[in-house]
């Protein structure tokens, strides 16, 4: 039977390319700590175990806190990538979890993806994650893209107001305030987190086309 080593306090359900992984960052300053992003996925060799979940989750079938736990119960909080995938089932797993959907620009989202998780290869683990919120590579245009991200969105704040769950909506380039409001922390001295492994490792790629306009993302990630 999976076991919980730390409890839940956080679910972080926004999708990629929100302020994800600055927030993983910024929770632990918080005494909120490990948060699992997608960056642990493979450090703790979980591919198998998140690909089972999503074909669970695409028959039907009831995944339960258990399930979760397995996967997450050294764990105190979640964001990004798989974990998203599943946020209403999460709400109903951990239900004194703090929810967090991190948001920004339709358009700097965009930018955002098309430069990075969306040059990855259409084959292997990720895609099957952006396959199930996008559809095939092959079939996306931007407008589809901005729809799943909008759909997803939406359906977060959806489920939270059905379970009378509090949720925050938030833009990592509000900075500690809200966040530490939310939780009933104090806000710290240093700086709120601007982290992107994407831009400091050099993996972002330019698009060959760019047709979702010229706006500028605030916080990359």
């Amino acid at each position: 039977m999976a076991t919980r080593a730390v409890p839940m306090e956080v679910l972080c359900l926004g999708m990629g390319r929100t302020g994800t992984q600055s927030l993983a960052d910024a929770l632990p300053i918080l005494g909120i700590k490990p948060i699992y992003h997608m960056r642990d996925v493979r450090k703790n060799e979980h591919n198998a175990a998140w690909q089972a979940l999503l074909e669970r989750k695409l028959a039907g079938d009831k995944i339960t806190t258990e399930d979760f736990d397995a996967i997450l119960g050294n764990f105190a909080g979640t964001t990004d990538w798989p974990a998203l995938t599943y946020a209403e089932e999460l709400m109903d797993a951990y239900p004194n979890a703090a929810l967090i959907l991190t948001v920004r620009s339709e358009d700097a989202w965009l930018t955002s993806m098309n430069s990075t998780l969306f040059t990855m290869p259409s084959s292997g683990f990720f895609p099957l994650f952006t396959n199930y919120h996008f559809g095939p590579a092959e079939e996306r245009t931007n407008e589809i893209k901005k729809a799943g991200f909008r759909e997803h969105n939406e359906n977060v704040k959806k489920w939270a107001r059905e379970r009378g769950r509090e949720l925050l909506v938030f833009e990592v380039k509000e900075g500690w305030e809200p966040l530490c409001r939310f939780l009933g922390k104090s806000v710290p001295e240093e700086g709120f987190p601007r982290s992107d492994d994407w831009a400091t490792k050099g993996w972002k790629k330019t698009p060959a086309s760019e047709s979702a306009g010229t706006e500028k993302a605030e916080a990359e990630k």
